[in-house]
């Protein structure tokens, strides 16, 4: 003969089956579809790349998106590049030339720059060819070193 339990037994043990596998469905839901966060790392002298990246992250909260972005201000496109380089950040606001990017890959290009030349007024400078052999300034030395070590070739 088997032992029958108790009809209130028996609705007590079914009852706690039910919530028990309603936690766990609660819970891997909540644990699957939660955003997933990416550290940015970002530099720049004015900081307007972290102005524009918490923008972007304060966005992407608000339109409940699956990523979230955590801005960390680096102070210099070159702090940010080594910071990415190092594996401290997922991502980096950086300029292609600036530090040692060989495992990145361009994910967003926000903006294209230009080497912006200067000659004083009355200067014979003209051309290009005109420069060999001149002494030329960079701003940025660091984070510039690239233009320079092209210009060393002219």
């Amino acid at each position: 003969m088997s032992a029958k339990l108790p009809f209130w037994l028996r609705t007590v043990l079914l009852l706690g089956v039910v919530i028990l596998a309603a936690g766990a469905s609660l819970f891997a839901y909540r644990y699957f579809t939660r955003p997933a966060t990416l550290t940015i790392a970002v530099g720049s002298i004015d900081g307007e790349a972290a102005k524009a990246m918490s923008e972007m992250a304060g966005e992407f909260v608000s339109t409940n998106a699956p990523v979230r972005l955590k801005v960390i201000d680096s102070g210099t496109t070159l702090e940010a590049a080594n910071a990415f380089s190092s594996g401290k950040v997922d991502l980096a606001v950086v300029r292609g030339d600036v530090g040692d990017l060989s495992q990145a890959q361009a994910v967003v290009v926000v903006s294209h720059m230009v080497v912006l030349i200067i000659a004083p007024p009355g200067s014979s400078l003209d051309s290009m060819d005109n420069l060999k052999g001149r002494t030329v300034g960079v701003v940025g030395g660091a984070a510039n070193k690239k233009i320079v070590d092209v210009d060393q070739g002219i």
